[in-house]
């Protein structure tokens, strides 16, 4: 179901584009508008799918609301800022909840068992109400502390990204990883909780970045650094050892990680020594789209294949039992 709403927000996505294109005066903000709706409408279903339970009533209300509060969240962003673009973007703000309560579900049923792959997965979950709720306070053209309308819903794509899709993915690479290469779990589980603070520190650091420009900076090497090591472990011990296909795609995915991470890291220091190497409008491009198509896209596409292809052998495995 989500795998089959992924690839009709896809054509969605084109149309939502072009119909920009089209409309509006093209600007960093309009920009930053394409990259979140192609999570509502692609991303965040493929990553739905990894972790589907349809038994649960979480999942199952989140799976059936999300195409419609992504086309409706894709319509408040016709809008100005005000009222009818909140009402709009409130029931995608539903579905990040929902998703969130889904995360913690799952908690509730593993307490017992604490494992890296599943906090992971469930602590990704939870993340991505924040991305929601950080739409609504765009979209209602709230002013929140001292940031602009780019930095509100970069905050929301961050949440969407680098909070939800991206510990989902290392989950389930991070299983294949310790398969072929056990002496790195250890390793692997010190690089998922850096992870998991980074989202929030990262917020932290961008919150006070105008009086403390190091502490952001601080906060992109903390969730930056295990990024990059986790990328090259994996193209390392994880992607020889894989089929064709999923190596194709699980080097793109990576080699866009280290351009993209590498540029954050750039875009922090030149902050710190207040000077402009990169600025927000290059920073969409080198790091946003990037992120977005290469590490992103092509990372979750991997472990979609990767997955499907153990589901299959363990299907076989109990047939010819």
């Amino acid at each position: 179901m989500m795998k089959t709403s992924s690839f009709a927000g896809l054509f969605l996505w084109v149309a939502f584009v072009v119909t920009k294109l089209l409309t509006t005066p093209i600007d960093t903000l309009q920009y930053v508008m394409m990259l979140l709706m192609f999570a509502y409408l692609v991303l965040v279903p493929l990553t739905l799918h990894l972790v589907q339970q349809k038994k649960n009533i979480f999942y199952r209300y989140a799976a059936r609301l999300q195409p419609l509060a992504a086309i409706s969240a894709g319509a408040s962003f016709f809008l100005e800022q005000g009222t009818l673009a909140v009402i709009l973007a409130v029931p995608w703000l539903v579905t990040t909840i929902l998703i969130a309560l889904y995360g913690v579900s799952l908690v509730l049923q593993t307490w017992k068992k604490i494992r890296t792959n599943s906090v992971l997965i469930q602590l990704g979950l939870m993340y991505i109400s924040i991305g929601g709720f950080w739409l609504v306070l765009h979209r209602s053209g709230v002013q929140v502390l001292h940031f602009s309308d780019v930095i509100v819903l970069l905050t929301s794509i961050h949440f969407h990204y680098a909070a939800f899709v991206t510990p989902i993915m290392m989950a389930f690479l991070g299983k294949h990883l310790i398969t072929y290469a056990p002496n790195i779990k250890p390793w692997f589980t010190i690089i998922a909780v850096l992870v998991l603070l980074g989202p929030p520190f990262i917020a932290v650091g961008i919150t006070f970045s105008n009086t403390l420009p190091v502490l952001e900076f601080i906060s992109v090497v903390e969730f930056v650094t295990p990024l990059i090591v986790f990328a090259v472990l994996c193209l390392v011990y994880l992607v020889p050892k894989l089929e064709f296909s999923v190596q194709m795609l699980l080097s793109i995915s990576f080699m866009s990680l280290l351009f993209s991470m590498s540029s954050a890291m750039i875009y922090g220091f030149a902050h710190v020594n207040e000077t402009v190497i990169l600025g927000i409008p290059l920073m969409v491009f080198f790091h946003g789209f990037v992120n977005t198509f290469g590490f992103t896209l092509f990372g979750l596409l991997g472990v979609t294949v990767l997955q499907e292809a153990d589901s299959l052998s363990t299907k076989r495995t109990s047939i010819s039992i």
